[in-house]
This record gives structure tokens, sequence and C-alpha cells, in this order.
């Protein structure tokens, strides 16, 4: 209930900040008849080939670990993670992998290789965007260009060193004895079948994960479509924003991207709903874009990228639902 409390005050929180710049437009109804539908239309596509370009991502990390699914599968599943991920209060993330994973063991995937899978897919997009947040900042000009070089170096390294280590089979059966003894005091999960097995049910998942071991070619190529999945979803916003403005202030538009995929990634509320809003506010106002078409953009972005995929996956859940029967 305290989760799903706190989403109602995040979207209120939204509808806060946005409802005042709206409401004092005289001219909201001309300016939403004037909108370049162009832009807009594109922004959509983007928004939703961004999501099929996460999709594809976890194709290829199944392809990697000898498994073939159909694409239109994987995307199917793809995107009702997505609408589990973005509808759940605080365990969204949680409850879209969790999705994931039962929905391709359904489908004959081993649970090790669901599990590489889904959480390599997360890992590295989170990664890819974590490496280039430096270059965004001295963009805006937040980051001088070798201190921004420097921080991502960092983080490379950093993201390297823990790939490397969990990538060990030594840890990986530390991770499996780990998990067994904290899911056994759960009491939803306890009594499943892995977990009375002990570790070593478990120890065989992560036997089969230690063997996924793609080739440095086949992560810089996963790599790069992660890097496309978040390109896809930058130029959807920007997109919007041309779709009510002449031009619209690029280093705002990114800092204003990487807050609102920092709202997300507190999970707090479902899809950030709140404090994205708000804070893509501020940097879209703050770069020089006028609060009216800010406020326009800033709820066409958030309808493009949050509730459409989101209405599209619930739509494929029940599809996928009526099918299985």
């Amino acid at each position: 209930m305290a989760d799903w409390v706190l989403a109602a005050a995040g979207i209120g929180v939204a509808v806060w900040q946005l409802t005042p710049t709206l409401a004092a437009m005289d001219d909201l109804g001309a300016r939403l008849a004037s909108l370049r539908w162009g832009w807009l239309g594109m922004g959509v596509a983007c928004a939703t080939a961004s999501l099929v370009a996460y999709g594809e991502l976890q194709r290829l990390l199944l392809v990697a670990g000898g498994n073939r699914l159909r694409p239109a599968t994987v995307q199917a599943v793809n995107f009702v993670a997505n609408a589990f991920a973005q509808t759940v209060p605080s365990a969204g993330a949680t409850a879209g992998a969790a999705y994931t994973v039962a929905a391709l063991r359904r489908r004959g995937v081993d649970t090790g290789l669901s599990l590489w899978a889904t959480t390599v897919a997360g890992a590295l997009s989170a990664s890819v965007l974590l490496a280039a947040a430096p270059y965004a900042l001295a963009f805006d000009g937040l980051l001088d260009w070798w201190s921004a070089t420097g921080l991502a170096c960092v983080v490379t390294l950093l993201l390297g060193a823990a790939a490397w280590l969990v990538d060990r089979p030594a840890s990986l059966a530390w991770v499996s004895r780990r998990t067994v003894s904290v899911v056994r005091r759960l009491p939803i999960v306890r009594h499943r079948g892995w977990a009375v097995a002990g570790p070593q049910a478990v120890g065989r998942i992560f036997a089969r994960i230690a063997r996924l071991r793609p080739r440095a070619r086949e992560y810089a190529g996963f790599a790069a479509v992660a890097a496309l999945s978040w390109m896809l979803d930058l130029w959807s916003l920007a997109c919007c924003g041309l779709a009510v403005a002449g031009s619209v202030p690029w280093p705002a538009v990114v800092v204003g991207y990487l807050a609102v995929q920092a709202s997300i990634g507190l999970q707090l509320t479902p899809n950030g709903a709140g404090p994205a809003e708000t804070a893509l506010l501020a940097a879209l106002t703050t770069g020089g874009l006028a609060a009216p078409a800010a406020a326009i953009a800033v709820l066409l972005y958030r309808g493009a990228s949050w509730l459409l995929p989101t209405a599209a996956g619930w739509v494929t859940f029940l599809a996928v639902a009526h099918h299985d029967r």
C-alpha cells in the first residue's frame, strides 16, 4: 500500500509542476493544433524503436548462449516486461526482470541462460549510460572535457572490474550459496524446490552461467546495441521538443534526459513519475526553452516513451495470455 501511495504522490507532483504552466496558457488549444506532427511522429517512432533495440539486445544475448528464439517472441516478452517495470512502484525493474526470466523459461530457455541474458542486458545498458554520462555533462559545460574523459575512464574501469569479479567461477559459487541462505528466510519462496534443494541446485544454474563466455567482439556488439537504444530514446525527447518549438537547447535536452533516467533509476515511483517531469521541465526552461513549450514537450515525451509503450505492453500481455489458454 505504501508503494502505491508513493506512486500517487509522484504523479501528483508531476501534475502540480505542469498544471500551472499549462493553465497559464491562453493559447493552449492553438499550440496543440500547431504541433509539428512529423516531428511528433518521429518521436513516438524513436521511443518505440528504443524499446525494440533493447529487446534485440536480449535476443542477441540468448543467441550467444545457444538459444534462437524468434525475434517476435523475444519482443513480445520485452514489451510485457517493460509494462511491468514501468507500472509497478518501487520494485518495477525487479518485477520486469522476474517476468522476463519466467516467460523465457516457459518458451524453452534454461534458467541459467534466461537469468544471464536478463541480467547482462540490464547491467550492460546501465553501464553504457553511466560511461557516457560524464561526456553529456561536459557537453552542457558542467565538466571540462578532460575531467569528463577521466571520469568516464574511472567508471569504465570500475564496471569492468565488477564484471570480471562476477564472471569468476569462485565468485559465482559464493553468490549461489548466499542466494540460498537468503531465500530460505523469505516466506514466499523458501518452500520452492530449488530453495529446498540447497546450494547444489542453485550451483548448477550458476555453473551454466559460468560457461557463458561471449568473445570481446560480441560484447562490443552488445554495447553498440545498448548505445543505440539510448540514442533513439534521447532523439525521441529532442523530436518532442522540436514538435513544439523551432529549435531545442541541445545541452539542456541532454542533461534533462540524464535527470529523467536518474529519476527512473531511483524507482521511487513508476517510471520516475513526478521527479522525472520536474527535472526535465527545469532543465528545458533553464536551457532557454519557453515554459509553455517546455511543458508540452515534457508531456509529449513522457507519453511517447512511457505511457504508449506501457499500454502496448499490457495489450501484448492480454493477447499472450489469451493465446496461451
